[in-house]
């Protein structure tokens, strides 16, 4: 037997504690393929080199799995709770990082799955578990399979429940047989609403569900490596790691909210991860990738690194004039050992000194001149750029 009934599925699956399942066929993702091309050629992917595949892999199942007949798609929500008011001294987070590793957790569950599956059939077939780890259109799955709609900021709106959710994928060479009628949703509900991409503090959007990552809050606090531009600086805003903006105005997501709906995993909780926020204060003064790892092992924020989550907390320290910050920033610029690290704390210590007065203004440029001196060109430009442009 080759097959397996989708109630059948389902009750497999919410015993792994997934919910939310779905299945599409294994036919190529054609419409999306050519839409993912064209968004490679006009360069919206910035440097996040694994979405420059070749659209054909990332859009066809038989590719990743020779011989797959059908793909079970699952959603678990995260934490959907109010957003508490930002602490003096602290950052934001995105909510899908409240908690624990998402692509763990997910894959782990799928795992399980296909374990217990096999267990219940007589016969052998072949998987593959699918949770981020390859740029596989997810969300184009997510659609055929008929979770919900692609909404104008590209994410999947389960109509009745948003879009805070996790998605992750099963390839696999069996059938699923008795499914319920759920067709491919072709239209988006989002009709003439178009906050999220009114809301996005960077203007992101290029148009409805066409982002360019090279200006999202996302990607430049998350994928970006390296030295961030001036203006990508001013764009963090409070954002140290990810951004909400186009997710927490949609009204679908609105209603998530008010309903105070707990995750669907308990590894999901803002109490099982680092939280709403981070003290920026204690991020840096994170000085080794060991002590990185002891912080945020297990959570989404190992994508980060090290030295982008400090450059991070450098700029949004900066964003929010948090004056008590200017120790810790000083401290970052005189004894990091990444110069990244140091030139945005150099940075941030003179963009928050700029509005305190004169003393404040003769100890950045004190710090400032001593940074030109710097064996790394990337402090000693920074700090010629600061000392001709601001103090």
């Amino acid at each position: 037997m080759s097959h397996i009934a989708f109630k059948t599925l389902q009750e497999l699956a919410a015993s792994v504690g997934l919910a939310v399942v779905g299945v599409a066929d294994a036919d190529a993702l054609r419409e999306d393929r050519e839409r993912l091309r064209l968004w490679q050629e006009a360069g919206y992917s910035g440097e996040m080199v694994f979405m420059q595949r070749d659209p054909d892999l990332l859009s066809n199942p038989d590719r990743l799995l020779p011989g797959v007949r059908s793909v079970v798609v699952v959603g678990a929500f995260y934490d959907r709770g109010e957003r508490l008011p930002l602490p003096h001294g602290h950052g934001r987070v995105a909510r899908y990082a409240w908690g624990r590793d998402y692509h763990k957790v997910l894959k782990a569950r799928l795992e399980q799955l296909c374990t217990i599956v096999r267990q219940h059939l007589p016969t052998t077939f072949e998987c593959r578990v699918f949770t981020d780890s390859v740029p596989l259109l997810e969300r184009a799955l997510a659609r055929r399979a008929g979770l919900g709609f692609v909404g104008k900021n590209s994410m999947v709106i389960m109509p009745r429940a948003g879009s805070f959710l996790f998605l992750g994928e099963v390839l696999w060479s069996l059938e699923v047989t008795d499914l319920p009628n759920t067709p491919e949703v072709q239209q988006s509900h989002c009709g003439t609403c178009s906050r999220c991409l009114d809301r996005c503090p960077t203007s992101a959007f290029v148009g409805e569900r066409v982002l360019d990552a090279r200006r999202c809050i996302s990607y430049l606090t998350i994928e970006k490596r390296g030295n961030l531009s001036w203006q990508e600086r001013e764009w963090l805003g409070e954002w140290v790691f990810g951004c909400d903006a186009c997710q927490d105005v949609c009204p679908f997501n609105v209603i998530s909210i008010s309903g105070r709906y707990r995750p669907d995993c308990p590894e999901f909780e803002s109490a099982a991860g680092v939280g709403q926020s981070l003290n920026l204060a204690e991020v840096l003064s994170i000085r080794s990738d060991a002590e990185y790892v002891r912080r945020f092992a297990g959570t989404p924020l190992m994508r980060a690194k090290r030295e982008g989550l400090v450059r991070n907390a450098a700029v949004v320290a900066a964003n929010t004039r948090s004056a008590d910050l200017l120790g810790p920033l000083a401290s970052a610029v005189r004894e990091d050992s990444a110069p990244v690290i140091r030139a945005h704390a150099l940075w941030g210590y003179v963009m928050i000194s700029a509005g305190l007065g004169t003393g404040a203004i003769t100890s950045a440029k004190e710090l400032a001149g001593v940074c030109v001196g710097d064996s790394d060109p990337i402090v000693s430009s920074e700090a010629r750029d600061l000392l001709d442009r601001i103090v």
